[in-house]
Formats: structure tokens, C-alpha cells, sequence
């Protein structure tokens, strides 16, 4: 059977389990499975499958113990089902938690590491602020020097965490300075890790209303009617705004602030699925 523990989506795992039954023996077949878990419709499996249907929570156990999974693997699982269904950030957040606390995760996997830089917003605030501001070792400063302030032990766990992801290095000074120009959210749990993030800074941009005076911050909103395609060009302007911003600040000019940038293009009216728009 494959590696349960190497699988962040059980449909995947499904997939490859049932073609290593396939390849031992030809009989084996969606409805001989089916039939193993107790589900009198042939084509539930298939449908399970291709994510036409979710797996109900008396089928989810059904499902492990036609797998003959370990005690072990059989936790894993429902949290792994549990968690690739979940409908809202919360859910996702609380069965990853309990995924991680399996010691046979693989851990390129679930990028830990990663999932705690994208999991709090004065991480990645640090790391920028390090383009300008000698650290050492005076996490207060540092700490006081974010608007939310943190506290000093944040800061240093932030300083710890960010040169175990290789993000920031010292110079021959022992200052602390970031190691590459931009950090990618890539990897295996891209979406949960950019919607924690995003969350994070949709946060501070409330906060950001009544913080700052009009000279030092910039809010416009739209409300605006598109097609499918308008959108997918609008989300194509995004990201070469996006790019622009970044290459401007990265033309050498010495900065002497950290300003977070966020982008926001979402629907307020229902959508047919079956449109299949914005994709």
C-alpha cells in the first residue's frame, strides 16, 4: 500500500491505492471496493474519486477499515479527509494541526517550517525590515520597531525561524540581512499557508483605517460588473502589478520603511459553479 503519511490529499492516495490493487490483480475493480465498504452504489467510488462526492464521516471510517489501516494510519487519515473537506480556514487550520502530530509525517511534506513563516504576519515583516535596520541581537529594538509592535521574544523567534528557512543570514558585521530577494509561498500546503497569511494581513489593513493619518496609507475599492474573461484579465493586471512593485523595490533606492501591499478581487454576487469563470 502506498505511504499514507507521504499524502496531503486522500483522493490522491485513493488513486494510487487502487491502481497498485489493479496492477496485483485485474478483478480488483471501483465496484469489488465499494462492495468492501458497505456502499451498495457502484459508482460512489468513483465519484469519491473525482470529487464529485465527499466522504460522509460514517464513511470515512468505513473507508479506513477497508484499507486495513493501523491504528496510526486510521487517525490520519480521517484528519487528512477532514481536512482536504474542510469548508472554512478554521477547519483546515485545526486538522492540520492534528496531521502534524503524527511522528511519521513526512515533514517535505507538510513544510512545518513554512506553514509557521505564512502563519503570522510580522515574520515576513521582519525579514523586510532587515533590509535596512542593523540587528543583531537587540530583539526589544526590533520588536519595537513594527507598528503593531511585537514583543522581544516574538522578534527573536521570528530572527530563529526565518535563518532555519535560510530566509536571512548574517553578514561578516554579524548583522542579520535577508539571504534572496523575494520568498515564494510554493509547496504542498500553498493554499493554507496564503490564506493564513492573507487573513493575517486583511487584519492589519482594518486596523491600518484608524491607524494611520491619510498621507501614509492609500485604500480605493471597486465594485465593478465582468465577464469570465474580464476577470481573468483583471487578475493578469494584478500580477503585472504586482511584479512592477516588486522590481520598484528592488531598484536600489535604500528604503527606510516596510509597507504591506495587499490585493483583493473577489465576487459579491452568487456565481454558477458551473461557469467555471476566474479560474
Amino acid at each position: 500500500m502506498p505511504d499514507l503519511f507521504a499524502y496531503i490529499d486522500y483522493r490522491k492516495f485513493l488513486k494510487d491505492y487502487y491502481e497498485e490493487q489493479k496492477a496485483k490483480d485485474a478483478k480488483f475493480s471501483h465496484r469489488y471496493f465499494t462492495m468492501k465498504v458497505g456502499f451498495s452504489s457502484s459508482g460512489y467510488f468513483s465519484d469519491v474519486l473525482s470529487g464529485k462526492k465527499n466522504l460522509s464521516g460514517a464513511f470515512m471510517m468505513k473507508f479506513a477499515k477497508a484499507l486495513k489501516l493501523s491504528k496510526e494510519e486510521e487517525e490520519y487519515f480521517l484528519n487528512l479527509v477532514s481536512f482536504n473537506q474542510a469548508k472554512t480556514l478554521e477547519e483546515k487550520n485545526r486538522y492540520y494541526e492534528k496531521m502534524m502530530t503524527s511522528g511519521k509525517v513526512k515533514v517535505d511534506v507538510l513544510e512545518p517550517d513554512k506553514y509557521e513563516y505564512f502563519s503570522k504576519w510580522h515574520y515576513a515583516a521582519v525579514r523586510e525590515i532587515l533590509h535596512y535596520t542593523s540587528v543583531k541581537d537587540d530583539y526589544k529594538s526590533l520588536a519595537k520597531s513594527l507598528d503593531p509592535p511585537i514583543t522581544a521574544k516574538d522578534a527573536r523567534k521570528a530572527v530563529e525561524l526565518l535563518a532555519g528557512l535560510g530566509f536571512i543570514v548574517k553578514d561578516a558585521g554579524g548583522i542579520w540581512r535577508p539571504a534572496a530577494a523575494n520568498v515564494g509561498t510554493g509547496g504542498s500546503f500553498n493554499g493554507l499557508n496564503v490564506a493564513n497569511f492573507h487573513r493575517n494581513t486583511l487584519e492589519l489593513a482594518i486596523r491600518a483605517l484608524d491607524a494611520f493619518p491619510p498621507e501614509q496609507k492609500g485604500f480605493s475599492t471597486l465594485t465593478l460588473p465582468l465577464t469570465g474573461d474580464k476577470i481573468r484579465k483583471a487578475k493578469l493586471a494584478i500580477k503585472n502589478l504586482r511584479m512592477y512593485l516588486l522590481a520598484l523595490a528592488e531598484n536600489g533606492t535604500k528604503a527606510d520603511r516596510v509597507y504591506q501591499f495587499n490585493f483583493q478581487l473577489f465576487p459579491v454576487t452568487r456565481i454558477d459553479k458551473a461557469e467555471g469563470d476566474g479560474a
